[in-house]
């Protein structure tokens, strides 16, 4: 089905400019038929579409709970892993002994799907979507090692549906800070959110653009592809459109991280203390409903999308000019490199707590990534 701004323009191609079909086919690259369909479409009200819940099917009546579940199952696989209608035809046959034909199972099919996507196109509020959550980072204080006061951010995703969170510690919310703590918690989660709501952060978002059109920056692009989640960002100033998480984001740096932590290592922070802590928040009641959150975080936890079955490893690429003293300089921090190397170019391999340097493809150097202001 095309965007209404695509039928609009063969619409106008057709109409206004008297361009032939075949011309309007050549200019969108659309099919014949399909310009066809739309440039001579007279009849625009919505009760054309097709049924939102289909009915009248005698034979296969009995067999439709087992397709739905098979089609609901196809939600969290990659596309090209999903049922095609004649492989329902052909399971529904052999294993279930079903008698009717292959149309019969492809008009619902069709039609299902159809309703499937009515359902996850965004017409639900975010709040009411079991899976859907919310993203953002909280500031925090800690002290480190040798006793001094730093600053912190804690990243958090929550579940509205259930109000189930989960959050981890980093040094700084760049980049690659964001997307190594949502993959961390996607896999202690076990699954993705199909969608999740953001603030127009600059480590995702390059570019506001018109109402809620975002250019987004290349990492977070790709990274979102791996994971298959889609993206909603709030209007400019809008942080209660997310107001989900903002609470949440409250209440673990009132809960969380009071009296003020100790950190010596994130990564030991985050595996011997945050999970922990995320765990048993979820034992207790619901403000609303009054039963255990972690309850409510089953319905959450179903509608997830599986894991990838590769990890994306989280990092981005600099080039960098050594200088005439060996060193470089990444986020104003100076990595010694060896003076031979002074005017050379290098690429630097930069992930949220090292860097890893290369000349003509062979490591030169690898640093612990300072985040000193």
């Amino acid at each position: 089905m095309l965007r209404m701004a695509q039928v609009q323009y063969i619409k106008d191609l057709y109409e206004n400019e008297e361009k032939s079909l075949r011309e309007i086919s050549r200019i969108t690259g659309h099919s014949f038929e399909t310009v066809q369909k739309y440039a001579q479409k007279e009849n625009w009200n919505e009760d054309n579409l097709p049924d939102t819940e289909p009915t009248s099917y005698p034979v296969l009546g009995e067999f439709i709970p087992i397709v739905d579940g098979w089609l609901e199952a196809d939600r969290k696989v990659p596309r090209k892993q999903r049922h095609t209608a004649w492989r329902l035809f052909c399971r529904l046959r052999d294993e279930y002994g079903f008698r009717g034909s292959y149309s019969s199972v492809k008009r619902y099919v069709r039609k299902k799907k159809y309703v499937m996507k009515v359902q996850s196109a965004g017409f639900l509020p975010l709040e009411r979507t079991p899976g859907c959550g919310q993203v953002d980072f909280g500031e925090f204080l800690y002290y480190d090692a040798g006793g001094q006061e730093q600053k912190g951010y804690a990243l958090t995703i929550s579940f509205p549906h259930s109000n189930m969170g989960y959050t981890q510690a980093f040094p700084s919310q760049n980049q690659e800070c964001l997307m190594e703590g949502m993959k961390r918690i996607f896999e202690h989660m076990g699954g993705v959110p199909p969608r999740l709501r953001f603030d127009n952060m600059t480590t995702a978002v390059a570019q506001v653009l018109r109402g809620t059109e975002r250019f987004l920056t290349e990492g977070f692009s790709r990274f979102m592809l791996h994971y298959r989640f889609q993206a909603e960002f709030c209007n400019p100033a809008s942080g209660n459109e997310k107001g989900n998480v903002e609470n949440k984001v409250g209440y673990s740096r009132r809960n969380a991280f009071v009296p003020v932590p100790t950190i010596t290592s994130f990564e030991k922070f985050n595996e011997e203390y945050l999970w922990g802590w995320c765990e048993k928040d979820a034992q207790r009641d619901h403000y609303i409903h009054k039963i255990p959150i972690l309850e409510l975080w089953q319905a959450d936890a179903d509608a997830l999308l599986n894991l990838p079955d590769y990890p994306f490893t989280v990092f981005r690429y600099s080039t960098l000019t050594v200088s005439k003293t060996g060193f470089v300089v990444i986020d104003t921090n100076r990595y010694g490199l060896s003076p031979v190397l002074a005017g050379e170019v290098v690429q630097a391999k930069i992930f949220f707590d090292h860097i890893e340097f290369f000349h003509d493809h062979h490591a030169v150097g690898s640093f612990r990534r300072s985040y000193k202001q």
